[in-house]
């Protein structure tokens, strides 16, 4: 009898935890939380006495774990709940990177398989106190809550796959309170499908411009402060540093997002923070709009392939007439050879090609060769780190050997940087998803003009003011010498009309808009 008591009590404290890192100040959502997992494990215990029963059990554990492994991990490493964007980013993840991230945070792998330990071991050893009564009791009350939810939330049944919503209400007060990010991620997504079939009304006229190849190179987490071109203290970039004359750098160059599945996507499209969740507005992008000009487009990527009704970003990229992935997450330098099949195709268009590489994404040690790493400093996880920064001078170096001597012109821009500093004032690289410090979104910004071609001047005021990578789709244009007549296309730094804003915003992973010049400094308030 003792024991009928003990083992509810025991499951209703071991359903708690979950609750410390839901991140849900909502007491009655945190109720429902720990009522449920109640309710399910002494569902577990009462059928554990049957196979099928066991492998239901099996399941469960490994989804409680799962979920509280995850919720610990962004607490610890970035202080934030698992969101629909971060989902995002999962869903879209390749498995090589899957691989580099447990390995980089072999902790959490243990943390995971110690609970789901924990969980099963616990239903294991109560099964067989728990009688048929118990059992029933608690189906029925099980029952009662999948009746309530839907009639809590009426009002979304008549929404447009009010199934999606409805289940991610159920998930957001159970113990997989995680999956409702996936769930929501799934709604927010339903229109990635019009991005393609989307009709857009182009305005512009054509420049006749002397570049005849356009090479668009998208880097992946670099800070320009670790770039001895904007003066870092190490030689990080002297391929660069060589070929200043035909560079124009921009000093002050700032991402939309900390994260690469949202900054990207803005960085090359014509769309405004607050029309993010209509994805219809992607489909007026960089690619579209060259297609539309006359151009011969390609995407040639290392960051592997995703699909494209679940990733903005893979939508827009197959919008480009030739398209090539590199199957598993290498070194950059693997693109090489799809980028020089393209210089070479034989065409009389104009050419876009753009390069999606991974350069110095966490791990950054895994980035490139082994024989490349540099010993820049006595500190591991910055010589990593600057090391990478070196590899991706040295492959725009490549690039540019290829292009010498021909009508060409290279844009280089990274789709946003790292925090460099952990709470403890630490050095860790990693992204800064939820209070995101300045750091996390000044990125490189410059563009390259070979000997045969004009380079543009730029005044020092363009150059050196704040800029935002969100405007980019308006300076690519002009780039490309696609002058749009959009009152909007003052955003580009290339007109004469252009006029620098010193209040940038900038969104954080959970799309938060926030003023950039009020963002705190890692090395004050690190994170």
């Amino acid at each position: 009898m003792i024991r009928q008591l003990i083992i509810p009590i025991y499951f209703l404290l071991l359903s708690s935890i979950p609750v410390f890192f839901s991140g849900d100040a909502n007491v009655m959502a945190d109720t429902a939380i720990i009522i449920s997992g109640t309710l399910i494990m002494l569902l577990c215990a009462g059928v554990y006495r049957f196979l099928i029963g066991k492998i239901f059990t099996v399941f469960v554990s490994l989804l409680w774990a799962l979920n509280l492994s995850v919720s610990f991990f962004f607490y610890k490493k970035h202080d934030i709940r698992f969101s629909s964007s971060i989902a995002e980013t999962f869903i879209n993840t390749n498995s090589s990177e899957t691989v580099g991230m447990l390995s980089y945070n072999i902790g959490y792998v243990i943390f995971y398989l110690f609970v789901f330990s924990v969980y099963l071991l616990s239903i294991h050893k109560c099964a067989k106190y728990i009688n048929r009564r118990t059992t029933m009791i608690s189906i029925t009350m099980l029952c009662g809550y999948l009746l309530a939810i839907p009639a809590y939330y009426a009002s979304l049944l008549n929404k447009p796959d009010s199934s999606l919503l409805i289940t991610e209400k159920y998930l957001l007060n159970t113990p997989f309170y995680n999956a409702a990010a996936l769930v929501k991620n799934l709604y927010e997504n339903r229109g990635i499908k019009k991005i393609s079939s989307q009709i857009v009304s182009f305005d512009y006229e054509k420049k006749d411009t002397e570049a005849q190849i356009y090479v668009l190179v998208i880097g992946e987490s670099l800070r320009r402060d670790h770039m001895g071109l904007y003066g870092y203290q190490y030689d990080t970039t002297p391929n660069l540093d060589n070929r200043q004359s035909q560079l124009l750098v921009f000093q002050q160059a700032y991402s939309p997002a900390p994260v690469t599945i949202l900054s990207v996507p803005i960085s090359l499209s014509n769309i405004r923070f607050d029309q993010m969740q209509d994805k219809s507005h992607y489909a007026d992008n960089i690619i579209s709009l060259a297609n539309h000009a006359g151009f011969k487009t390609y995407w040639i990527s290392n960051q592997g392939k995703t699909n494209k009704r679940t990733s903005v970003i893979s939508a827009i990229a197959n919008m480009a007439q030739k398209k090539k992935w590199n199957e598993f997450v290498g070194y950059d330098e693997e693109i090489q050879g799809h980028f020089n099949d393209a210089i070479n195709d034989p065409t009389a268009k104009k050419k876009l090609i753009i390069l999606h590489t991974y350069g110095s994404h966490e791990p950054a040690c895994n980035r490139f060769p082994e024989k490349e790493l540099k010993k820049f400093s006595e500190q591991e996880d910055d010589n990593c780190y600057d090391s990478s920064i070196a590899y991706t001078d040295k492959f725009i170096e490549n690039l540019l050997q290829q292009l010498d001597g021909k009508p060409a012109s290279l844009m280089y821009f990274s789709d946003h940087a790292l925090q460099r500093l952990d709470s403890d004032n630490n050095i860790h690289y990693h992204h800064g998803v939820n209070n995101p410090r300045k750091e996390a979104y000044e990125i490189p910004l410059l563009i390259w003009y070979s000997q045969t071609i004009p380079k543009p001047a730029l005044s020092p005021r363009a150059l050196g003011q704040p800029y935002s990578t969100a405007n980019n789709y308006w300076l690519i244009s002009d780039w490309l010498g696609i002058q749009q007549h959009a009152s909007q296309a003052c955003l580009s730094p290339m007109r004469e009309c252009y006029q620098p804003n010193n209040n940038i915003q900038v969104i954080d992973g959970n799309r938060n808009i926030l003023p950039v010049n009020q963002l705190p400094s890692e090395t004050k308030d690190p994170q």
